[in-house]
């Protein structure tokens, strides 16, 4: 299995999680893997075209300049990057962050999305 591949897998694997975690309402934790959920897809897309970034805002980066701005992916797509990336900094850093059923079943939902329109594209290299 080639290195992109895997991390896909890592990705679809996160998705089942944030599932779970969400039905166990643990709504922090939930938003925490749904962005990474994204984040090995994004890494995934970005190793496909032998890009590296080695910071997360380094591939939100990339991905805007290598994959929105060309017009293969919306920008819609950078924004639920980047809203995942912002909830997952507060589910991860901030004692104090629960998160809410609301927020964690959206970002569960677009990363859900994310992953299928990132395999989709994939597939079709």
């Amino acid at each position: 299995m080639n290195e992109y591949k895997k991390l896909l897998s890592l990705s679809l694997e996160e998705l089942e999680i944030a599932a779970l975690l969400l039905d166990r309402e643990h709504y922090r934790t939930c938003l925490s893997r749904s962005y990474y959920s994204i984040y090995y897809a994004t890494q995934a897309l970005l190793l496909s075209q032998n890009l590296d970034a080695s910071t997360h805002k380094g591939t939100i980066r990339l991905f805007g300049q290598h994959f929105v701005k060309t017009g293969q992916f919306s920008s819609e797509f950078a924004k639920i990057l980047s809203d995942a990336y912002e909830l997952r900094q507060l589910s991860d850093y901030d004692a104090d962050f629960t998160g809410t059923l609301a927020e964690a079943a959206r970002i569960l939902e677009q990363a859900k999305a994310f992953v299928a329109e990132v395999e989709q594209l994939l597939n079709a290299q």
